[in-house]
């Protein structure tokens, strides 16, 4: 890359830094967010610190961010910030390898202003990493075409080390590293020794990991816990479904990736079809290298799981790219032999004036809808409510939950929520007598029971099951380890005096116990606070009472 495209392609990954830092996360604001910084302190893969497959070298890399910021949620922020700077440097690179200058720029600017990339750049997750290393790994993949083996053994340490930060890289990309080292040497013996060492680098992460976690036996039990209670509804062979939720998900993060830009990737394909209709499709080999970096990921989060919208990571820069490629073409920059468009010469600049006025547009819109988009009231209308007001309502909390959850404003109110339900429970409850109660299933509250551990570790917490085939909770005995119980009946502490719910909004499918106090908090959201009597509380299927209420049998059980 010449030395003007280095300079350009340092100033985009400067400027990703300075739109970074001033949105950084200051709060943990996710689930596996705070297991990643319980890993920070104590790697245990059995106790979900973080859950498996492990992320050993992620970990090990924002442990030493976090001991330079001397901190663990700037440690792990700044790692994403970090690897936002550097992902935008490699698109540049290797858009300009593919197509030109004026492609980069283009690529780079779509990633930059991406309101899903820029969110993922700003808390504390692997995903942004995962953009980065995606397109590292990528980019030696191309370079593969030449032949070398110098480059094939790079291309190899890189794969393995990538699958050390995020394992599902391994499996999502190794058929695009495959084919493209098989196309630059056509013999299976360089292929082989590649082969020998990827799995030679992945050892040397995988072995200590294991060590780690107490052995393979202990490993493979925690990963199929974790198949069995989050992943295997999701997949395509679970009969409820769950890969169409994937399948929605992927939708709603194209949405947040690429926004108004995003019928042009759609056009892609459709243009495609139809030169193939007509006789005319040749794929060259950067036509098999996005097949080879997009459609592998893609099958995986549709037909096996989907966790979160920044799982898209790992193609949005292919498909920041395949965008760039049109637009740059339209503008007429870059393509040297191209021929002129007909029609005078006034004509050409108005088409590029509009394409360039239309680009400006998207971009500024992605950018101010991250920074300044702001809430909406959504309201819960009864089921027999007219078909239009539900549907207003269903729109308004498409917006508020999905799309502006994942800006820079949403994740300040996250923040202040979770600072406002700390706060509260901190300085007006007693941890010795107060047993704190999320749930998982409430279809109006997020599972706020590692937060609750992490940041007031001295309460006693609850995890109830809702809406499953069989009841069951996690209980968090201050700073034990959980513990998973499969039963109804949840046996209090026996100086418990009150139980307090710490959900977003009451579960609409189950009544109030009687004598529950709604408490409100900023935000919108409450405490829900019960006192505890001699006689267990029955709500949601659940018995929850203290040891000398529950010790007897059931009410209306026969000896």
């Amino acid at each position: 890359m010449p030395g003007p495209d280095r300079w350009l392609a340092l100033g985009l990954a400067g400027l990703t830094l300075l739109t970074r830092l001033p949105f950084e996360a200051r709060r943990l604001p996710t689930w596996d967010a705070v297991q990643f910084a319980l890993a920070l302190t104590d790697y245990d893969i059995v106790r979900h610190q973080p859950h498996p497959p492990g992320y050993i070298l992620y970990v090990a890399a924002a442990r030493g961010l976090a001991r330079l910021a001397g901190d663990g949620t700037r440690g792990l922020t700044g790692l994403a910030v970090l690897a936002s700077a550097l992902t935008v440097f490699l698109v540049y690179r290797l858009a300009w390898q593919l197509y030109g200058r004026a492609t980069a720029v283009v690529a780079a600017l779509i990633l930059l202003t991406s309101p899903l990339f820029w969110f993922y750049g700003e808390v504390p997750l692997s995903y942004a990493a995962e953009a980065a290393l995606a397109t590292a790994v990528a980019s030696l993949a191309w370079a593969l075409r030449g032949g070398s083996g110098r480059t094939l053994v790079a291309s190899a340490v890189a794969l393995g080390l990538a699958g050390g930060i995020r394992q599902s890289i391994l499996v999502v990309l190794f058929p695009l590293w495959l084919g493209m080292a098989w196309t630059g040497f056509r013999r299976w013996r360089p292929v082989l020794g590649a082969l020998a060492v990827l799995a030679g680098t992945v050892l040397a992460w995988l072995l200590p990991m294991l060590w780690l976690t107490g052995g393979v036996e202990r490993y493979v039990a925690a990963s199929v816990e974790l198949y069995e209670s989050t992943v295997r509804a999701t997949t395509v062979l679970d009969p409820s479904g769950g890969w169409l939720r994937n399948a929605t998900g992927l939708a709603e993060a194209f949405v947040l990736g690429l926004g108004a830009l995003l019928p042009i990737l759609l056009a892609i394909p459709l243009g495609g079809l139809g030169r193939r209709l007509r006789g005319r499709l040749r794929l060259d080999s950067r036509a098999w290298l996005f097949a080879g970096w997009i459609l592998p990921p893609l099958a995986v989060y549709t037909f096996v799981h989907l966790g979160q919208h920044g799982y898209l990571l790992t193609v949005l820069p292919a498909c920041a790219i395949l965008v760039a490629r049109p637009v740059a073409r339209a503008l007429r920059q870059g393509d040297p032999g191209a021929a002129r468009p007909a029609g005078s010469t006034g004509l050409a600049t108005a088409r590029r004036a509009a394409v360039a006025t239309g680009l400006a547009g998207a971009l500024s819109l992605h950018a101010a809808f991250f920074v300044l988009a702001g809430p909406v009231d959504v309201p819960f209308p009864p089921a027999m409510a007219p078909w239009r007001e539900r549907l207003q309502a269903r729109a308004r909390a498409f917006y508020q939950f999905t799309l502006w959850a994942e800006t820079a404003r949403g994740l300040r109110e996250r923040e202040a929520v979770i600072d406002a339900y700390v706060g509260a429970i901190r300085d007006g409850l007693d941890p010795v007598d107060t047993v704190l109660v999320t749930e998982i299933g409430n279809g109006r509250s997020y599972p706020w029971f590692r937060h609750v551990m992490y940041y007031l570790p001295a309460f006693r917490i609850y995890q109830l099951r809702l809406g499953g085939d069989t009841p069951g909770y996690l209980t968090a005995p201050g700073t034990d380890p959980p513990i998973d119980i499969e039963e109804s009946r949840v046996t209090l502490p026996a100086s418990t005096r009150r139980l307090v719910w710490v959900v977003d909004y009451w579960n609409p499918e189950a009544p109030r116990p009687a004598g529950l106090q709604a408490r409100p908090l900023a935000h919108g959201r409450w405490l829900y606070v019960l006192p505890v009597g001699p006689r267990p509380v029955e709500y949601a299927g659940y018995e929850l009472g203290r040891l000398t209420a529950v010790a007897g049998p059931r009410r209306g059980a026969v000896d």
